[in-house]
């Protein structure tokens, strides 16, 4: 189930739509911090953290 804080999952890919959105007309940028995979898959750029200190950085195009 996808989660964005403590939305539901529908909601959750609503909000995710609309940060993508921003991102692409506003030029913003908008860092998800999230444990769901699903959500993460979709960003253009993944940095695992583990322990405090990041352990992979990949660009996710």
């Amino acid at each position: 189930m996808s989660q964005l804080g403590n939305l539901d999952s529908k909601n959750a890919m609503e909000i995710v739509d609309l940060l993508k959105m921003s991102n692409k007309k506003l030029s913003q940028t908008i860092l998800i911090v999230t444990h769901d995979e699903k959500i993460a898959l979709q960003t253009d750029r993944i940095i695992t953290i583990k322990d405090g200190k990041i352990i992979s950085d990949k660009s996710n195009n």
